[in-house]
């Protein structure tokens, strides 16, 4: 999932819940730098990585399922396939327009009884509903987006398998790679909280880029437009036509695999990279009401870091200080090929 537009409010239970629910204190770290700063743990939530995709359990009404952790979707949601199959009801009329790669797609609401992250449940929780796609695995019935998670400074350890939620206390100029003194950093653009996104800049093959950290997208991605100012196209040689990729709509987008000089994130820098690259949000387009020019609603964004990038590295997303640490654990950055992208090949979810 990559953008919403004109979201709507229902989203919000689902953060006010979270909030509320972990801030249980479970321990504390203390970042270095800062006598006062305190890292504190309010919850631990294993993760099950299937493929390049991290999933969460939680349980509605009882069942349990998993939600794909997605730090590109600016709000939670459960699918509307899903809803039907849990049997939760779908409130008519429109609330909204989910736009992305796979496309747009109209946002409804509907009411869970129960919804169980971890050890607290909250009742009679309303929670956005939309997409027209699954995302993989039949269990996987919804997202756990932005709205959630920038509630928190939130750390990604993907190749433990676990993704930790910090509340920090005084720790505002704080270094706060606690794991590793090395740890690197990068600048986050200030958020929007009612369209909360998590871009950086970058620069590869010379150009400054915007992207966007997504663990929604099984594989990092360049836009086509981007790629092009660089100065590779499909035409490019060299350049291979991978899979099609898809998001939560129904349209596919084609991709291509080119090799790009000089990818820099912050205090990283990959020589050689070999990226996917496509029509990211064309297929998102929308036009007003009133309007005849086509818009889409994630055009300053170049590049998507998706979860090949986030397994690569030992991330967290310092909310409270825009900022962004991250180290280096061994593998590929960006993976074009291989097992861990086979639903991506297979055009499943990004």
């Amino acid at each position: 999932m990559r953008v919403i537009s004109r979201a709507v409010l229902a989203g919000a239970a689902l953060a006010g819940f979270t909030l509320a629910a972990l801030s249980m204190i479970g321990g504390a770290r203390t970042a270095r730098a800062a006598d006062t700063c305190q890292m504190i743990k309010s919850d631990s939530l294993p993760v099950t990585m299937d493929g390049n995709q991290p999933l969460v359990k939680v349980e509605i009404n009882g069942h349990p399922v998993y939600f794909l952790v997605d730090t590109g979707a600016a709000l939670s949601m459960i699918l509307r396939s899903k809803a039907e199959e849990l049997d939760l009801p779908g409130f008519s009329g429109r609330n909204g327009t989910l736009s992305g790669v796979g496309g747009r797609s109209d946002i409804q609401t509907t009411l869970i009884k129960t919804f169980t992250l971890g050890k607290q449940t909250v009742t009679d929780m309303a929670l956005n509903l939309a997409g027209e796609r699954s995302l993989g695995r039949d269990d996987v019935v919804g997202l756990l987006g932005e709205d959630v998670f920038r509630k928190f400074d939130v750390e990604l350890d993907l190749a433990h398998d676990i993704i930790n939620l910090y509340q920090p206390r005084g720790c505002e100029n704080a270094f706060l790679g606690f794991w590793s003194d090395a740890a690197m950093t990068a600048d986050i653009h200030t958020v929007n909280p009612q369209n909360p996104h998590i871009v950086m800049d970058v620069t590869l093959g010379g150009q400054a880029l915007l992207a966007m950290l997504d663990s929604g997208a099984t594989h990092s991605v360049l836009s086509s437009q981007a790629a092009a100012r660089i100065g590779v196209t499909p035409e490019t040689p060299g350049v291979v036509m991978a899979n099609a990729a898809r998001g939560v709509g129904a349209k596919t987008v084609q991709e291509w695999v080119g090799v790009f000089d000089g990818f820099t994130l912050g205090d990283e820098t990959i020589k050689h990279a070999k990226l996917r690259f496509g029509d990211l949000f064309g297929s998102g387009t929308f036009t007003d009401s009133g309007s005849r020019v086509a818009r889409t609603t994630q055009a300053n964004t170049d590049m998507l870091l998706g979860a090949d990038f986030l397994r690569a590295h030992h991330v967290l997303i310092a909310h409270s200080q825009n900022r962004l640490y991250f180290t280096y654990n061994g593998g590929p950055v960006f993976q074009v090929t291989g097992p861990a992208l086979k639903r991506a090949g297979a055009d499943t979810a990004e």
